[in-house]
């Protein structure tokens, strides 16, 4: 379940004894910044299923998207799975492996001349965007701490965002497009040598994008009472009062834990041929018991 963060900045400016309504604007702008402190915190706590993405990378330059954050399995064409390695040339027991390869230093296009207006999702520059199409890539503005997908492009001088910009009208501001730092895959063999697959499909965890409207959600599972609990914690701070957010601690600990209990639940123990009952001509017959030790709660 998602939340509207508006919610969350009303009840926070309750509970410090200050309601939106009467509040400066001060007060609430520091409210937003904690609220999306602690919104990246608890999104980089634990490796949420709503947050997993799935994406085929390009056959030949191998970029992961740019707004991941941890990649959860590799596989190519055929499903095989890759295993991850240290380096290039670093032997495996593995037949198909993976590593990070250095990541992008060079950007695909960048300038200074970047307009775009505030939770809008077109986007100008003065001739500074690629030449040619740059639909899926990822684009950085200015000091915007989130990162956006490009839905369209029309020429090097717009483009639209798949997202509405999370923040204030920006005007001749400097921008990326396939920002640096960029993750990129390299492949290998069991003895370490290059190898070339095609159509990798990586499943991993996104970097959500930061609220900016209070009618934006926050994409955890739940209530995410853990987000509220930690910017409160935050603010009590802020405003001198450490150790009514020191004993914040332990229902912050609580309310992420119900989050993660909210999770889809993996099975322990999953079917193989080990576990088969060859007695069944399809195969579908297993150990007895197999469904008893994913009940249980380990």
């Amino acid at each position: 379940m998602s939340i509207p963060v508006g919610t969350f900045i009303d009840e926070l400016a309750i509970q410090c004894n200050n309601p939106a309504g009467t509040a400066d604007a001060a007060f609430i702008s520091q409210i937003w910044s904690k609220v999306r402190e602690a919104y990246r915190e608890v999104a980089s706590s634990y490796n949420w299923s709503c947050l997993q993405s799935v994406a085929t990378l390009n056959n030949t330059t191998f970029l992961v998207p740019a707004d991941c954050r941890i990649i959860n399995s590799v596989q190519d064409s055929d499903k095989n799975p890759y295993n991850l390695v240290a380096n290039a040339n670093c032997p495996s027991d593995f037949n198909r492996n993976y590593y990070f390869a250095p990541p992008i230093s060079t950007v695909l296009a960048e300038g200074t001349t970047l307009n775009v207006g505030e939770y809008a999702t077109a986007v100008s520059s003065t001739a500074e965007f690629t030449a040619t199409t740059c639909v899926n890539e990822f684009i950085r503005v200015a000091s915007n701490p989130s990162i956006y997908r490009i839905k369209t492009w029309t020429d090097a001088s717009n483009i639209v965002l798949q997202d509405n910009f999370r923040g204030d009208q920006q005007s001749n501001v400097a921008f990326q497009i396939r920002p640096k730092g960029t993750m990129v895959l390299g492949f290998s063999d069991a003895s370490g040598s290059a190898t070339t697959p095609t159509d990798i499909q990586i499943n991993y965890t996104r970097i959500p994008l930061l609220p900016y409207s209070k009618n934006d959600v926050l994409e955890l599972p739940g209530d995410c009472q853990a987000v509220e609990i930690k910017a409160l914690m935050k603010l009590l701070s802020l405003l001198g009062f450490n150790s009514a957010a020191d004993r914040k601690s332990t229902e912050y600990t609580i309310a992420l834990s119900q989050m993660k209990a909210s999770e889809p639940r993996q099975p322990i123990v999953r079917p193989t041929s080990m576990f088969q009952d060859r007695r069944y001509a399809r195969g579908k017959g297993y150990v007895r018991g197999l469904s008893d030790l994913n009940g249980k709660n380990w």
